[in-house]
């Protein structure tokens, strides 16, 4: 019984499939009952068109795609080309650059080329490039240096191309001297003198123009027994800057405008004074300035003559230092004065061995005046040594001493290490 019951469900199974199958054909006639012929030309047309867009579409993705590949392409071959470009372009740049500077040397040594041989042309009348001529003109010695010939030869070759002159001078001296304590005369046990000086020449000379420049720093100091408190001496002290220009106006006459400033550099104590000193670093402090006209009638000569010139002295420190010694009015740190002056400078050497330096000044305001009048003469003995002995008288009518003006006088005496560069 069960197994006929089991039958019967499976034949209903089965058969209810085609009876779906039926009733979809069914529905589906009906439904194209309902349409005409018309409707479904569109419904063709219509899935027609949605076919041919989508096709449409599938190819313009395609043509985007390559026309994007391809231009991808062009722009890298173009980036590719315009690194190339630009390295072909640097690479000319750079390539013009150094032979726009290699052209440019040439013509820098081509003018110096053409100054050399405008310069040579003329001073050739008086010295030439020629070693045996400018042997010829060599400064006497009384002992052949060899190296100090090579170094006068190249200094006077280098004159004739540039249009500086520069010189410098160390000297570093001393003075000595011992008494025992039984010496029949007396006399300080030990004595000792230090002296130092630096100086140095800067000139440029070219056409009618001539500019003179000068430094110079004096330091000097010896042992003071009779001073118990400080012991010793300032013995020399200047430090000097001096300048003058010069425009030729004749043979050996300049228009010329010069200027100088000098002071002291160390205290200078009054003996067993602990708060007294006769000087020290900016007192005084003196300034000239002279205009006038410079005659040199011959080499290491000058002579010039200034109706207008201007003196200033001034006094930094009054309180320790008495400002009248330098002929400064009580009270006042300052003197001003308009007037006249004269200065002479000579520069002699006969020989090598023996370097004669004067300058002697002298200035005037029409009512007092001032002389100063410095000598120093050098005896080598080689390059490296030499004896030096300074003469140093000054007058001074603006400074008075017990009521009247008195000359004052220096002398100096020293030997020892020098060297001249050049």
């Amino acid at each position: 019984m069960a197994c006929l019951v089991s039958l019967a469900g499976y034949a209903q199974t089965t058969v209810q499939p085609d009876t779906i199958q039926a009733d979809t054909l069914k529905q589906q006639e009906t439904i194209v009952a309902g349409f005409d012929e018309d409707d479904l030309l569109l419904q063709m047309i219509a899935k027609q068109s949605r076919e041919i867009y989508v096709q449409d579409s599938l190819r313009q993705d395609s043509l985007l795609a390559r026309q994007k590949q391809e231009r991808d392409s062009l722009v890298a071959a173009l980036i590719q080309q315009d690194s190339a470009l630009s390295a072909q372009l640097k690479f000319i740049h750079d390539t013009l650059n150094v032979l726009l500077a290699e052209e440019r040397q040439a013509q820098r040594r081509q003018d110096s080329l053409t100054r050399l041989a405008q310069r040579q042309d003329s001073v050739g009348k008086k010295i030439v490039l020629d070693p045996a001529v400018i042997n010829s003109t060599l400064t006497p010695s009384l002992v052949h240096d060899p190296q100090e010939d090579a170094n006068e030869m190249k200094r006077m070759q280098r004159y004739i191309v540039s249009p500086w002159r520069y010189d410098a001078t160390v000297q570093i001296q001393f003075a000595q001297n011992y008494t025992s304590e039984n010496w029949y005369q007396g006399g300080n046990k030990f004595n000792f003198n230090l002296l130092t000086l630096l100086k140095g020449n800067v000139i440029y000379s070219k056409n009618n123009m001539l500019w003179e420049n000068m430094g110079e720093w004096r330091s000097g100091f010896a042992n003071a027994p009779a001073d118990t408190i400080h012991g010793y001496n300032v013995t020399d002290d200047l430090f000097r800057i001096y300048s003058k220009f010069g425009y030729q106006i004749a043979k050996n006459l300049y228009a010329s405008g010069s200027a100088e400033i000098k002071t002291n550099m160390w205290d200078t104590w009054v003996a067993n004074s602990e708060t007294t000193v006769k000087s020290t670093f900016l007192t005084p402090l003196r300034y000239s300035m002279d205009v006038g006209l410079d005659y040199k009638p011959v080499n290491g000569l000058s002579i010039m003559l200034s109706p207008a010139s201007y003196k200033l002295v001034y006094a930094y420190d009054t309180q320790r230092v008495a400002a009248t010694s330098f002929g400064i009015d009580e009270g006042k740190q300052i003197l001003n004065q308009i007037g006249s002056s004269v200065r002479v400078k000579w520069h002699w050497q006969p020989i090598r061995e023996i370097i004669l330096d004067t300058e002697f000044y002298l200035y005037t305001n029409y009512k007092k005046v001032e002389i100063d009048w410095q000598t120093d003469c050098n005896f080598i003995i080689n390059r490296f040594l030499s004896t030096r002995i300074s003469l140093h008288p000054r007058f001074d009518n603006t400074v008075l001493t017990d009521g009247k003006a008195k000359l004052q006088f220096k002398e100096v005496l020293s030997v020892g290490f020098t060297h001249k560069f050049n």
